[in-house]
């Protein structure tokens, strides 16, 4: 009988216990009638299953670090020039820009009679409040960041602002 234990408990340590065969595996150390041996079967049972568990764990590790390491997740790529990137979403802080001053290229008026700005450096900035300001080509116009990612253009000549947002 001891011998027939022995080759059942190094069956249960050597082979991959699956669910089915996890429940024969108990049901076998059930069946044993001494003590000492049936503790020693469900001893080998816990161990191979530690062992298994920690087989599978370093494989889906290993898998998931491979994975990781083929699919790189694509980054924000920075601009080289913080002064063209003015205004366009996704910036990295330390590349952003307090406040620009561009020189006014052509003003336009849109249907809804808000100002179409195209600046010198190819920026075209499109007035997003209602308010008035007088905007004429060769101002000299500072852009400057407001409050939850807007920006106010001021002409320089007064105090006043517009609400502006990029647009090319």
């Amino acid at each position: 009988m001891r011998i027939l234990t022995v080759v059942a408990l190094s069956w249960l340590v050597t082979a991959p216990l699956q669910a089915a065969e996890l429940t024969t595996a108990l049901q076998q150390c059930l069946q044993l009638t001494q003590d000492d041996t049936r503790l020693q079967c469900y001893d080998q049972l816990a161990r191979s299953l530690q062992a298994t568990q920690a087989t599978q764990a370093t494989q889906a590790t290993q898998a998931t670090q491979a994975t990781q390491a083929t699919q790189a997740t694509p980054t924000v790529q920075p601009v080289a020039d913080p002064v063209q990137s003015f205004g366009l979403e996704n910036r990295v802080p330390e590349q952003q820009v307090a406040d620009l001053k561009l020189e006014v290229k052509s003003v336009q008026m849109t249907k809804k009679g808000r100002l179409e700005i195209t600046m010198q450096n190819g920026q075209v900035w499109l007035q997003t409040d209602d308010s008035r300001l007088d905007v004429q080509p060769g101002d000299q116009c500072t852009i400057e960041r407001a409050t939850f990612g807007s920006f106010l253009l001021n002409n320089g000549r007064n105090n006043r602002n517009i609400r502006v947002r990029r647009v090319d």
